[in-house]
């Protein structure tokens, strides 16, 4: 059986959980108390910066993902145009528990964004696998950022 020379699927940027009113109550009852806490305390800064907070978190709540192409070729990872070479990943690892979690994972060697994560969608996770060790070593112990398991918890 002849090994693919690349892969190519398009999957969405992130993961979106359609919030109801509820989340958007609860998310406004606690960013009003952090708030009005912090203004009582007279630190007016760290007021203004959780109300800003707050207000990213809204906007960005509804935000939906981009449908973006990803490549795995023998020079490496591309996501729309962003080109990443095998050079600069230090390491790989899949978490792949669906219906919720299909993800492909990358520890690169930059100093600024160092994690990426792609989405597998209904790509086969074992061929990627097996084509991304020719190339990468893979990180069996690693799992889920925790960054990433908190925000599906909070559907954000």
């Amino acid at each position: 059986m002849e090994k693919k020379q690349e892969f190519v699927w398009t999957a969405p940027e992130f993961v979106h959980y359609p919030k109801n009113k509820t989340w958007y109550v609860v998310a406004s009852v606690i960013g009003v108390i952090l708030v009005g806490y912090f203004l009582v305390q007279k630190d007016f800064l760290t007021s203004a910066l959780f109300a800003l907070l707050f207000l990213m978190l809204v906007f960005f709540a509804r935000e939906k993902p981009r449908e973006v192409r990803i490549t795995l070729s023998g020079r490496g990872l591309k996501i729309n145009e962003m080109a990443l070479p095998y050079q600069q990943i230090k390491f790989f690892w899949i978490v792949y528990e669906p219906p919720t979690v299909k993800t492909l994972n990358f520890e690169t060697t930059a100093y600024l964004n160092r994690f990426v994560t792609v989405q597998l969608a209904d790509t086969d996770p074992v061929a990627i696998r097996e084509f991304l060790l020719q190339y990468l070593l893979e990180d069996l112990d690693r799992q889920e950022q925790t960054v990433d398991t908190i925000s599906r918890k909070l559907k954000f």
